[in-house]
């Protein structure tokens, strides 16, 4: 008997190893949960192969260092798409957990509506049925579906209380963008934006590259917007293709109304030092533009607003009359109750292999906290926050550096220094976040989602009465790879995600932290000094004298020249290349005072790691290369070799950023042509180079 029992036993430990090798296997290989098992050398071994393989070697770095950097890059993914696929698969593993005692009330609210969205079956399940023909029904009907009380409301139909009522029930974007941000006059307090929505059409064919509504690039979307009418409301072929047709001709109408430069999502601290609004009561508004925007706020809100609002999108609101005013109301309600089904069911290509992912993504809309706690838990080490704080701590040294710069004058220079001791780094942190009141039930989920919506946008309206210093309307979470400058609150956010192969890992060295951490913040470091943020508090942009301003001028004209060596004139890009060059100096200029502390020590056992197995570079030359590989794409490297060869870059070649985002900044940095060994006057060394900070 005790024979039997060993061998069982030794099966299921055999069954288990045999289980983890396929986990490990089907898990990327820069995950969290797998890397623990893998020893430094190993780390370092796959590291110096993978860049290497990124490399063409027959390439010369002094003509094109894109080229030679990235140009063997074969994956589908970029890097920074890379981190994220990387991070989603931790995300999902979090949230199938069952619940730990450390969860917050929200955290297992998160993984109790993910758990229900994943059994929720496909477009023909009753329950998804039943819940479209509530949202019809219960907000004015669909007069494309028969039986939908159309009949009922059409006499009295207010299409402005409907979006009301649609943004406070389930937070939907649609006609109006109502946007929460820091009122102009007093950064202390919140104030509404009345600003462009969200749209079905793509902004390149809404805005960037509008056509005739007849041409053909419209037409796969209006087969799409077809096949889902077909899908959720059981429409015949002609009834679809007809619909569909109205509700895209519909949108481009509004699209002649709204902004080339609105493809960004809506961000509150741009629209502090971008944006130029007029400020007026709701009623004011409604009298100018001839839209009852009062009814609107009141139903998104279930109250009255009485402070006033700022405009936004001037000419996008006036267009949206002239469009509802030449079409009749049941036309509106079509393109309304299209949007609003579309943005609350399954996409099309759900399947039950991708529902994991589509899962995912409506928690990250919904309940990020709760993702960013999970992941913060797992990942956020307190060595790991020190180190960031001495990396930050690195990074101020040098920009102070660069602060000394003689084209600023005395004023000036106090006024920035005085700035970049205020400026604080903020990783994410979680304190118990507070459940919403929901009754989720594992096996209803379209019950489940309205609650949650409904509870989420409460919060989010809410925040227009936060008092004292406004929280960022846009946080930056745990699992987030982004670094954002906020300047009301004076401090960097930062999400742990960049803590991560492949963007980071501490067995690399210091050369790649520097090359990738590094530059990752000194970017938004250097954006406190930039043009529009260059203040001794907000909104003062005049503070930095005349004389010095127009340095700064001068020397982005600099760049400006080079940007059109690349692309089009373009004033986006010079201040991204401004940006761009700014970090690399910044992280570069910290990496070498960083190797100076090492080098009195003689600590050879960590400069010994400041290079990679299988890659002959020097620790400053695999710094460029790190810098470099963060923008390798194959689009780009495709869009490359397919072209015609030509010696070095010209105005007549079609350039992309990505190739600009390693070669504009590098052939700035004297060192970069020394350590490559660029003659004078090649195309990464020119004779004269561009520098502000």
């Amino acid at each position: 008997m005790s024979m039997f029992l060993l061998g069982l036993l030794l099966f299921l430990l055999l069954q288990r190893c045999s289980s983890a090798a396929t986990d490990a296997a089907a898990t990327p290989s820069g995950s969290g949960f797998q890397r623990i098992y893998q020893t430094e050398q190993t780390l370092r071994n796959a590291k110096g192969k993978e860049m290497f393989g990124y490399l063409n070697l027959s390439a010369d770095p002094c003509t094109d260092f894109y080229e030679y950097a990235c140009g063997g890059w074969q994956a589908a993914a970029t890097p920074q798409l890379q981190l994220e696929q990387r991070t989603d698969g931790d995300l999902l593993r979090l949230l199938e957990e069952s619940a730990h005692r450390e969860d917050s009330g929200v955290a297992r609210q998160a993984k109790e509506f993910f758990k229900s969205c994943l059994v929720a079956q496909t477009q023909t399940q009753q329950s998804q049925q039943q819940f479209l023909s509530e949202l019809i029904q219960q907000n004015g009907g669909f007069p494309a579906v028969p039986g939908s009380n159309w009949e009922v409301h059409h006499h009295d139909y207010d299409w402005l209380r409907v979006l009301g009522d649609l943004r406070h029930r389930f937070g939907l974007d649609i006609l109006i963008g109502l946007r929460i941000g820091y009122n102009y006059a007093n950064v202390h307090e919140n104030s509404l934006y009345l600003s462009e929505p969200s749209t079905v059409i793509p902004r390149a064919l809404c805005t960037h590259n509008r056509l005739d509504i007849r041409d053909m690039a419209y037409e796969p979307l209006e087969r799409r917007v077809a096949s889902e009418l077909k899908a959720w409301l059981a429409l015949d072929n002609e009834a679809a293709a007809r619909l569909a047709a109205d509700i895209v001709s519909f949108e481009h109408e509004l699209c002649g109304g709204m902004q080339q430069d609105s493809e960004a999502p809506w961000d509150a601290e741009r629209q502090l030092y971008a944006g130029n609004c007029t400020r007026k009561t709701l009623a004011d508004f409604s009298k100018i533009y001839g839209l009852n925007l009062e009814s609107y706020v009141t139903a998104s809100y279930g109250q009255v607003i009485f402070k006033p609002v700022y405009m936004a999108a001037p000419k996008y609101y006036r267009q949206l009359q002239r469009t509802v005013a030449a079409h009749n109301a049941s036309q509106v309600a079509n393109y309304i109750m299209y949007r609003a089904v579309s943005a609350l069911t399954f996409p099309l290509e759900d399947r039950p292999h991708l529902r994991r992912n589509e899962c995912l993504g409506r928690i990250k809309r919904h309940l990020p906290t709760a993702l960013g706690e999970l992941y913060a838990r797992q990942f956020a080490s307190e060595d790991a926050r020190k180190d960031l704080e001495a990396l930050y701590g690195q990074l101020q040294d040098a920009l102070k550096q660069s602060l000394s710069a003689d084209w600023l004058e005395e004023g000036s220079r106090r006024v920035a220094l005085r700035k970049l001791v205020d400026l604080k780094l903020h990783l994410p942190h979680y304190e118990r976040p507070l459940a919403y009141k929901l009754q989720l039930e594992r096996n209803n989920y379209w019950s489940n989602l309205r609650q949650l919506l409904g509870a989420v946008e409460a919060q989010q309206m809410g925040r227009l009465f936060e008092e004292e210093l406004p929280a960022p309307s846009d946080p930056v979470e745990a699992y987030e790879a982004r670094v954002r400058y906020r300047p009301v609150q004076r401090q960097i956010d930062m999400g742990l995600a960049l803590l991560q192969a492949p963007f980071y890992d501490t067995h690399y060295g210091q050369s790649l932290r520097y090359a990738t951490l590094g530059v990752a913040v000194a970017r938004q470091m250097a954006a406190a000094f930039d043009d529009p943020h260059w203040s001794l508090d907000l909104l003062e942009r005049d503070s930095w004298d005349g004389l010095t301003a127009w340095r700064y001028h001068d020397r982005s004209e600099c760049f400006s020249r080079q940007v059109e060596e690349y692309l089009h004139a373009n004033a986006s890009a010079t201040r991204r290349l401004i940006a761009d060059s700014a970090a690399l100096n910044v992280a570069f200029g910290a990496y070498l005072t960083w190797l100076g502390f090492q080098e009195p020590n003689n600590d050879f056992n960590r400069l010994a790691k400041e290079t990679l197995p299988g890659l002959n570079y020097s620790n400053t030359a695999l710094f460029f290369v790190a810098y470099a590989q963060q923008h390798c794409s194959r689009e780009e490297t495709r869009r490359w070799s397919s072209a015609q060869k030509m010696p070095q870059y010209s105005a007549l070649q079609d350039h992309s950023w990505p190739r600009m985002a390693v070669n504009g900044p590098l052939r700035n940095l004297e060192e970069f042509a020394r350590e490559f060994h660029c003659p004078m006057g090649s195309a990464m060394n020119p004779a004269t180079k561009c520098q502000i900070y």
